[in-house]
């Protein structure tokens, strides 16, 4: 009996490790990655760390060739990144790629699920398939610099000698726990082959694992308008290469310190190795075809259905000409033309309030509560509450009907309707064909609404018409986009926040307004429930609803706003500019903090005592005491720049030749300098990699360059036109010696150092 029980008990646990990968072997490569080296940001000495040892763990699986590929600018920035490659020589030239990407977010994030999981998971899996003989020669490759673009896998696809034999690549971006697990397989414009998309399913099912998704409605705006949040497959998607991205959960902190070993579930990396690791056995034997798709993809249960762009352009047809025909049924129906004027315009109206109400529903929590994002922690329960608000914005709008009367004709609420769906549907499909399905579903419910005779169908229909649109912005990536938006490292202030806000209500009150106005035309249809608008519309319907938002606030009022998983987020810069009677020596005033969150409860901690910031700020400048001890380094500047120059006249053009050397006391985190005219076309040259503007070029390094750079550059100046040289340096931490605390806080340490030249004739 005791053996049954056992073996019942150890069942799905054998069940979900049936191959050889070893988690425990891939959660020992995470620690060293993301504990031992740390946070690996492009360019890095860290990352150049993690990519050696990459290949030495290819070298001692038992790969044939191991090596790096370097590679010393990105499509933004000078760099020393590269790609670490381990071969593992088959009996045939048909190749296998497998993939991580081993860079992290920056110099803060540990990247330990994002993607040190993944490029563990590579390790592991080169270790596995090392001992075997293989049909097929397997690439296991650990790209640098994803985080800034796909650089390292851009550069690997467009310079790899035998890319051409590449039957397939398989990517695998955070491997972390047994939630959700998204397959990818888009790039902008095409899509892997159903034939792997299949496999992929039936081999992850297969091993007894659950949760596999792919975020339909997301990846249709992730790719509508060209490349969007993506992984390293899609460089070999471009290339005409079947590729398949699997990623863990990107709702979870990715790109935050908080992505870290301790906050990482191992059970992931076995999930990833094993479905990865049976797909490369179902295809070591060949691909069926390399041919590349279009299709909208959508998972019903466990099977993925591909919906072909023929069809898709038959459904907009369908829409369009079930459309006319309810056009003409509601014309024919419409009432006499003495008819109430600005219907639409107050329609509008009620738009806006509607919106205006769900958007801010947060917003009267978070001064309830003293922060500016209370959802962090709890983003789901928000937008409940959102849809309360908009159901108050929808009692209220009904309510202010009755004195602000709109039309009886159901024909002229329909005709705005369906006239804006359909334009919408049309510059949808200019962007993407699956994008245009979304307006066009939402028209053919209304049409069909408008329709039907019976008052339970043209419930049923109007109640959905809404759905696949807001389905299409409230997506399976809704988190990521809420947490990259608001929660992130990178600074909104007041004013932007504001613009940002007011620019978003008025997006959705243009995105819903042809949906309230089909509700209005269904309203005013006949069969239409009008018993059940007025119950609603009634003083009781506004207290129920407004019972239910307080019992919501009430609700969500004690509740964490940050947890171990999210963290408020402070950037502390001290800023160094050279004095005006001197080139050498350098002054400081002050410490500044910012934050999208208040910096209420924020304590620096410094020599000469401590400063506790309290109130409602966002940006908050801590000043710094001349001749103080701690402030030392101000007599000892962090960067040195010398010049060399020569110039060459001829008649009123003057050619300048210069090497600037920079030289640092410790890495800087990053550089960049910019040359501007005054907006005047800038002759412009140089050995480095630059961006170029106009009347701006700008050369840039990123990360944590060398301390001493020379660069040499070349430009023109006519006349008695002038170029200004302008440098700026930041380090990843204070010179001032000064210590932040607060619970559930990240703070990103920056001192930035400017100087800038101006060359004349």
């Amino acid at each position: 009996m005791k053996k049954f029980y056992l073996l019942f008990v150890l069942t799905p646990s054998l069940i979900l490790s049936q191959t050889e990968f070893s988690q425990e072997k891939a959660n020992d490569l995470l620690k060293v990655l993301s504990i031992e080296i740390g946070p690996r940001p492009m360019g890095s000495p860290a990352e150049q760390k993690a990519l050696q040892f990459a290949v030495r763990k290819f070298k001692e699986s038992g790969c044939d060739t191991s090596y790096i590929v370097p590679f010393d600018r990105s499509s933004r920035a000078n760099t020393t990144s590269g790609i670490a490659v381990g071969v593992k020589r088959g009996a045939t030239k048909r190749i296998i790629i497998v993939g991580g990407h081993i860079d992290s977010a920056g110099p803060e994030v540990p990247g330990a699920d994002d993607d040190g999981s993944g490029s563990a998971v590579v390790m592991e899996l080169a270790r596995v398939f090392g001992k075997r003989s293989m049909q097929s020669t397997l690439v296991f490759t650990c790209f640098g610099g994803e985080e800034q673009g796909l650089e390292g896998s851009r550069y690997f696809a467009n310079h790899f000698e035998n890319i051409d034999s590449v039957a397939l690549m398989l990517q695998i971006d955070m491997a972390n726990g047994l939630e959700i697990i998204d397959v990818d397989g888009d790039t902008y414009g095409r899509s892997a082959p159903p034939w792997l998309v299949r496999a992929a399913f039936e081999e992850f099912y297969r091993l007894g694992y659950e949760h596999l998704r792919y975020p339909t409605h997301a990846f249709v705006l992730n790719y509508a308008f060209g490349r969007g949040a993506g992984s390293d497959h899609e460089s070999f998607l471009d290339k005409g290469i079947p590729a398949l991205d699997f990623s863990t959960d990107v709702n979870k902190p990715i790109h935050t310190p908080q992505d870290n070993f301790g906050n990482f579930d191992p059970r992931g990396l076995q999930r990833s190795g094993d479905v990865v690791l049976n797909l490369v056995e179902r295809f070591d034997s060949g691909v069926p075809d390399k041919e590349l798709s279009n299709y909208w993809l959508y998972v019903i249960g466990k099977n993925p259905i591909f919906v072909p762009y023929w069809t898709i352009k038959m459904f907009v047809g369908i829409a369009f000409i079930c459309t006319i025909v309810a056009f003409i049924t509601a014309r024919k129906r419409r009432l006499v033309p003495r008819d109430i004027r600005w219907s639409g315009i107050r329609m509008m109206l009620f738009t806006f309030v509607i919106v205006l109400l769900a958007w801010i529903s947060s917003d009267i929590v978070g001064v309830i509560k003293g922060f500016r994002y209370p959802w962090m922690s709890e983003l789901p329960l928000y937008f409940l509450l959102a849809f309360l608000f908009g159901v108050l914005g929808v009692w209220l709008m009904l309510r202010v009907a009755l004195k602000l009367p709109l039309s009886r004709c159901p024909y002229v609420f329909y005709k705005r309707a369906s006239i804006i769906l359909i334009l919408y549907t049309l510059l949808f499909a200019w962007a993407s064909i699956k994008l245009a399905l979304y307006p066009a579903g939402s028209l053919l419910l209304l049409s069909l609404a408008m329709l039907s005779r019976n008052t339970v169908a043209k419930i049923i229909f109007i109640l959905l018409s809404p759905l696949l649109m807001v389905r299409l912005i409230f997506n399976e990536w809704i988190g990521f986009i809420f947490h990259s938006g608001s929660g992130g490292a990178t600074i909104i202030s007041f004013s932007q926040n504001l613009m940002i806000n007011g620019v978003l209500i008025l997006f959705f009150t243009l995105y819903m307004y042809p949906l309230t106005l089909g509700f209005a035309a269904v309203y005013r249809d006949g069969n239409s429930p009008r018993a059940l608008f007025a119950a609603f519309r009634s003083r009781w319907g506004g207290i129920v609803v407004s019972a239910l938002i307080i019992t919501m606030i009430v609700y969500l009022y004690p509740r964490e706003v940050y947890s171990n998983l999210w963290y408020r987020n402070v950037t502390v810069e001290e800023t160094y500019e050279p004095e005006q009677d001197s080139s050498r020596q350098t002054r400081k005033s002050s410490v500044s903090l910012r934050s999208n969150e208040y910096l209420d409860g924020v304590r620096a901690s410094r020599e000469n005592g401590d400063t506790l910031l309290t109130g409602r700020i966002t940006d908050a400048r801590i000043p710094l005491i001349t001749g103080d001890s701690t402030t030392h380094g101000a007599l000892s500047p962090l960067v040195r720049i010398d010049r060399t120059e020569t110039l060459i006249k001829t008649g009123d053009t003057t050619d300048y030749k210069s090497t600037i050397i920079l030289q640092s006391r410790t890495r800087p985190y990053s550089v960049s300098i910019m040359y501007t005219s005054k907006g005047k076309e800038l002759n412009f040259s140089s050995e480095k990699m630059f961006s170029t503007a106009r009347s701006a070029k700008t050369l840039r390094w990123y990360s944590f360059p060398d301390t001493v750079l020379t660069v040499p550059v070349q430009f023109q100046i006519v006349g008695s036109d002038s170029v200004r040289e302008s440098v700026e340096v930041v380090f990843s931490m204070l010179t001032h010696p000064m210590h932040f605390d607060r619970e559930k806080t990240n703070f990103f340490l920056r001192t930035i150092f400017y100087e800038s030249k101006v060359y004349r004739p």
